[in-house]
């Protein structure tokens, strides 16, 4: 089976409309639940983290996708930057060398 991760450093998909960018974000979660095969990882950096935040509103995907034992690593020093690492209400923290080296391992990284 290939092992893939999602690499995800943004809190939207594409750069055009950020309001349908954050549609899509979270329709791209709330679908990934479904999927049958899922990513061994899910590696949040830059402004990816803050999709971690309880208002966020398909944090009850990243919930499930952990019970389903994916693990969500998020930068540390991202959390740090935007003030944000007592509010995260899913993942664990880490750092940049966990995070390249689970890249590294993978068969493939998918970037979003």
């Amino acid at each position: 089976m290939l092992k893939f991760v999602y690499f995800i450093s943004s809190d939207k998909i594409g750069n055009q409309d950020a309001a349908l960018g954050h549609i899509l974000m979270r329709n791209f979660f709330r679908k990934l639940i479904e999927a049958s095969e899922k990513p061994t990882h899910l590696l949040f950096v830059e402004s990816g983290v803050k999709l971690l935040l309880p208002e966020f509103e398909a944090n009850e995907a990243f919930k499930q996708l952990e019970e389903e034992g994916v693990k969500l690593l998020v930068c540390k020093t991202c959390l740090d930057f935007y003030g944000i690492a007592k509010k995260i209400s899913a993942g664990e923290e880490s750092d940049m060398p966990s995070i390249i080296k689970v890249m590294h391992e993978a068969d493939k990284v998918i970037s979003l």
